[in-house]
């Protein structure tokens, strides 16, 4: 198995046929009724609420036109086969929007200030519902249609919720009847398909899980079954080295392939949050010592992947193509997530939670979290009240166990998106994103001041072979190109990650490309002020053009943003066009400055476009609107030609650097190219030299014996030097360092040294380092 759980897999296989577990307290009734009413409070907010504040007022105005609206589309007829007259049972996802709904008009009842409060009316309908539901559909012995997900999860956790928030209007009997049912669809929380395709359960739909079974044991009492849920909590929070969960670095994937982080990530976090707390105080707590892997992850998996409120979309998967779900709305909810979590860890590390959380709803000048917020998230951004909101930090983190990478400096973040063995291109399903297959070719997102740059309606009319920072094969690719579920992936890729030092990085992708056989050798060395974009080896034999995408810029419904290049106005007006040669720097207004660099080979001509796109949320997701939705855009790029031959360029990305400052850097000789070619990729600058060798060879002062990414660092006296092995296939790898009188003062575990005439060998053991640099710390004279 891949990580350690409270319960063997055969217990838990036991447990699924008999669920006749030993109980593990001689709990009393009233610690059930205590966590009903524990539930019930979380979901109304009924302990904190104040109707007179316009923020609590909003939200009840919300919650009470959600029901009024359900009330018009409710069938009371005698003979109906349906509840909702827009969600017949017979089409997948009704049985699961049916609950939802009903939940809704539980939690009116049950929350103080609403208009339906405690209304016999409403309460009358909700029952006969539920027991319409149990009757015609919702039963044990009903065969499962459509997505697994709308019978196990999006029908279990509102209905199990609703009959706690009804417990004492539900009969008994009816109660009893509704839990038979959520056993038939999930008999083992542990299991997912039951039972012809029975799999393993994990990462979110794990918890997902066993928050149904824990809240509908608390509808029946059952201890076997809530003790059970319980514990299956626990093997979402241990490291895992392949597939589903949290990786030590910080990475989080689902689907096996997929990096989500953004989505099913936060929706684990959330969905534990709820239930650490549920759970807290009762003889059922959780105190599992590996649940401080989950509060670690808070620094290392998630504030990381959000900028300014901001769910950084390279983490988000299919979800970018969903007109409801923008990058803000998984910021929101990660952030009540983390609030959520806050409360159940010590003052110190809680005051920095809430801190970071506080600065990023104060920059949001995008949205509101408050914003069609439900209650109990309204109540939680209260609590931010008189903290100090915090900056977004300095430093590089890199995720190398998901083939992703974020740079991030004051007012800005630089994210970089990849691909490998290890790692889908993109993720397809459900009629979601099928679209989205160059998003792994090198997709760079720049995360600055304009808080909408993707909210704003970038994916459905954003030219998805254009995608900032990719260097794509204008091969025209099919829908769902190389598969759905995290199936499109390298054949054969595996140089896909960098080394960091602090706060500095050195990032690389050997790109296959998806469906094509363009491959490309492409490098990001992240310094202070920027980030410089190395490109070499870019061949392609498929016929079509092979294109390097330096910036596709969304300018809103009416950007004017100017472009300059080498001090003259570019296309100004829409459908304008531009081709300049021998281009030395580019500047777009209020975005970033753009300076070419000298590199044998590199290309020098850049073409640029400024344009209006239309198209609409239907194009990417089949259950988007198809209304058409226009923006503009500005795009710049290198056109390497037609089956290109060891194609290359270079430039550097400065975020938000004047013209005047972008001019200066165009004229600096403080940046130095090393190499850039299909072997190593190198700068320098400043003490820093980077490096990608993709094979073994040498730069500068550095001979490589394998392929590996190295960061040297000197400053006076004192030398670092950084190493990885992004293959994350061998056992060790080897570095000579030409540095006459270098003696070596620290190393990390694994690390040994040998001094030579010349300087230092240093030897890395790699095994089990998934990436992660190794750091020597040398002195010289």
């Amino acid at each position: 198995m891949r990580r350690r759980t409270f319960l063997t897999l055969s217990t838990a296989a036991a447990a699924a046929t008999t669920l006749n577990l030993p109980t593990a307290s001689a709990a009393a009734p009233a610690d059930f009724a205590a966590l009903r009413a524990k539930w019930a409070a979380d979901l109304t907010g009924r302990d904190v609420i104040d109707p007179a504040d316009p923020d609590f007022k909003a939200a009840l105005g919300r919650i009470d036109a959600a029901v009024a609206s359900s009330l018009t589309k409710l069938d009371r007829s005698t003979t109906r086969t349906l509840v909702f007259t827009d969600q017949p049972l017979t089409a997948d996802p009704s049985v699961a929007n049916t609950y939802v709904r009903l939940e809704q008009m539980a939690t009116a009842w049950s929350t103080p200030g609403s208009a339906y409060h405690q209304a016999p009316a409403l309460l009358a309908d909700v029952l006969a519902a539920l027991e319409s539901m149990n009757t015609l559909i919702y039963q044990a012995g009903t065969v499962e249609f459509g997505n697994w997900w709308s019978w196990e999860i999006g029908a279990t956790r509102p209905l199990a919720s609703t009959m706690v928030l009804l417990y004492d209007e539900i009969p008994a009997e009816a109660r009893d009847r509704y839990c038979a049912a959520i056993d038939h669809f999930v008999p083992d929380p542990y299991y997912m398909f039951p039972p012809a395709r029975r799999a393993l359960s994990t990462g979110a739909n794990r918890v997902d899980l066993c928050q149904a079974i824990i809240v509908r044991a608390l509808v029946t009492d059952d201890e076997a079954k809530l003790v059970h849920a319980r514990d299956g909590l626990s093997d979402t929070w241990q490291y895992v080295t392949t597939g589903d969960g949290f990786y030590r670095d910080g990475s989080f994937v689902q689907h096996t392939w997929v990096a989500y982080t953004g989505t099913y990530g936060h929706v684990l976090l959330s969905g534990i949050g709820k239930l650490l707390a549920l759970l807290a105080g009762s003889p059922w707590e959780v105190t599992d010592p590996k649940r401080q892997i989950l509060f670690d992850s808070v620094a290392k998996a998630y504030l990381p992947v959000v900028h300014d409120l901001r769910m950084t979309d390279f983490v988000r998967g299919r979800a970018v193509s969903r007109s409801n779900a923008s990058d803000h709305d998984d910021g929101y909810t990660a952030a009540e997530a983390i609030l959520r979590l806050a409360g159940g860890v010590d003052a110190a590390l809680a005051a920095r939670w809430r801190s970071a959380v506080a600065g990023w709803v104060r920059r949001d000048t995008y949205g509101n979290m408050l914003t069609g917020a439900t209650i109990p998230r309204v109540a939680l951004v209260k609590s931010l009240a008189g903290v100090t909101p915090a900056a977004e930090p300095d430093g590089h983190t890199l995720f190398a166990s998901m083939d992703r990478s974020i740079h991030r400096r004051g007012g800005w973040a630089y994210a970089i998106s990849m691909a490998s063995r290890r790692i889908a291109y993109y993720e397809a399903g459900n009629g979601e994103n099928d679209h989205g297959y160059h998003t792994g070719s090198g997709m760079t997102y720049l995360y600055d001041r304009d808080n909408g740059q993707y909210a704003d309606a970038f994916w459905p009319t954003v030219d998805r072979y254009r995608l900032p920072g990719t260097t794509v094969d204008k091969l025209p690719l099919p829908p769902k190109a190389g598969g759905e579920w995290g199936a499109a992936r390298p054949a054969t890729a595996t140089w896909v990650g960098g080394s960091t030092l602090a706060g500095y990085a050195a990032v690389g992708q050997d790109l296959e490309a998806p469906s094509s056989p363009m491959r490309a050798r492409k490098s990001w060395f992240c310094f202070d002020e920027y980030v410089v974009a190395l490109g070499a080896g870019i061949t392609g034999t498929s016929g079509h053009a092979v294109e390097t995408v330096i910036e596709n810029r969304n300018l809103h419904a009416g950007g004017t943003n100017k472009l300059v290049v080498d001090g003259a106005l570019k296309v100004p007006a829409l459908g304008d066009t531009a081709d300049v040669a021998r281009v030395r720097w580019a500047h777009v207004e209020g975005v970033a400055g753009y300076v070419f660099l000298s590199s044998p080979g590199a290309a020098t001509t850049v073409r640029a476009l400024r344009e209006a796109r239309t198209g609409s949320w239907r194009d990417i997701n089949t259950g988007g609107s198809p209304t058409p939705i226009t923006r503009r855009y500005l795009t710049l790029w290198f056109d390497h030609g037609v089956d290109p031959a060891n194609a290359s360029y270079a430039y550097l990305v400065a975020p938000g650097a004047s013209v005047e400052r972008t001019q200066q850097l165009a004229r600096s000789s403080a940046l130095r190219v090393l190499a850039n070619t299909a072997d190593v990729q190198a700068v320098a600058h400043s003490g820093l030299t980077l490096a990608n060798f993709w094979r073994p060879g040498h730069v500068g002062n550095l001979f490589a014996g394998h392929p590996l990414s190295v960061i040297q660092r000197q400053r006076g006296r004192d030398i670092e030097i950084a190493l990885s092995d992004p293959t994350q296939l061998a056992t060790t790898i080897s570095l000579r360092a030409d540095l006459p009188g270098a003696r070596v003062v620290q190393a990390d575990e694994g690390v040994t040294t040998r001094r030579t005439p010349r300087g230092v060998e240093i030897t890395v053991d790699v095994r089990g380092a998934a990436g992660a640099s190794r750091v020597v710390k040398l002195r010289v004279g």
